[in-house]
Formats: structure tokens, C-alpha cells, sequence
């Protein structure tokens, strides 16, 4: 969608392509539902008769290579679509785009599930999961469209893993303590 060129300090620096974006927040998103279920698989095993908790985090990983993989369709199918989508109808209607556009163009890829009254529910996560990347990518496009400098991937997942760390330690002392 966009790519330039910033300088600072002199340093030419590009901005981050839209879908890498979109993939860095929902893996950060991924890494953070890893982490919970790594805290769960911890409650677990301090609990009485916890079950098994090695089983548990052995699915981890495997968790988030799927998560992963199931990001990389969300930001085709859903994420890259309705920025585009709401970039497209904002320019028609108003003639500049603004980030108000973002939310409803999202909605209109679960109204399909309100149709069925049993999905509901994945659509309100779908929705959840996929309302992030999208403004993410709208403020990429927008401060790259503007010349300014965009945040690179590297800056989202350096502050998702602290993120993701602060929700392991936090929660593994929360659950050493009860």
C-alpha cells in the first residue's frame, strides 16, 4: 500500500510494509493468548489434582505456529481488505481518510455471523482479534502516506514481548502466591 522513504538524523529509514504490520500485531496477539495458556498450564500444576500441566505446555509452541499461521489468513482475508475498504469509502465520502472509518469496514466481514445465531461469538472474537492489526496498518499507511517516520515491526514485537514477559512472570506469581 505504502512505502517511503523518512530521515532522521540523517538516516534514511523505510517504513513498514501493511501487512507486515497487521502479521507483527497478531503475533504479538498470539504470543500473549501462548503466554495465558503457559500461566494456565502453571495454575495447573499447583492446584490439587491439577491434571497434567507438561501436556499443556507442550502445545504451546505448537499453538503458536498455528496462530501464526491463522494470522497470516486474517491479515489477507480480513485485515488488508477492510483498511483498503474503509480507506476507499472514507476518500468517496469525505475526501480524506481518518481512523473512524476502520471499525465499520471491519464489521461488514462478521455481519455474516449474525446471521446464525450459534456464531455470534466467533464473530465477536474474530472482530476483536482482527480490530488491532487494522488500525495499526490505518496509522502505518496514513504516517507513511504523510512522509513521517512509522514505527517498524521490530518496535511492535520489542513491545509485545515485554508484553507477553510481564503476563508470565505477573501471572506465575499470582499463581505461585494462590
Amino acid at each position: 500500500m505504502a512505502k517511503t522513504e523518512a530521515t532522521g538524523e540523517g538516516v534514511a529509514r523505510g517504513s513498514a510494509e501493511p501487512s507486515a504490520v497487521a502479521m507483527a500485531v497478531l503475533g504479538v496477539e498470539g504470543a500473549l493468548v501462548c503466554a495465558v495458556l503457559v500461566v494456565a498450564a502453571l495454575g495447573a500444576q499447583a492446584g490439587p489434582g491439577g491434571g497434567e500441566p507438561v501436556a499443556a505446555l507442550a502445545v504451546v509452541p505448537l499453538m503458536l505456529v498455528l496462530i501464526l499461521f491463522a494470522g497470516g489468513v486474517v491479515t489477507a482475508a480480513y485485515v488488508v481488505p477492510a483498511v483498503r475498504l474503509a480507506h476507499w469509502t472514507a476518500r468517496q465520502l469525505t475526501g480524506r481518510t481518518a481512523w473512524w472509518w476502520i471499525p465499520p469496514a471491519c464489521t461488514l466481514w462478521v455481519l455474516p455471523a449474525l446471521a446464525v445465531p450459534a456464531w455470534h461469538l466467533a464473530g465477536l472474537g474474530l472482530y476483536a482479534v482482527a480490530l488491532p492489526p487494522a488500525l495499526a496498518v490505518h496509522a502505518t499507511v496514513v504516517r507513511a502516506r504523510a512522509g513521517r517516520p512509522v514505527q517498524p515491526c521490530a518496535a511492535i514485537l520489542s513491545w509485545g514481548a515485554l508484553a507477553v514477559g510481564c503476563v508470565v512472570i505477573g501471572g506465575g506469581a499470582v499463581v505461585a502466591v494462590g
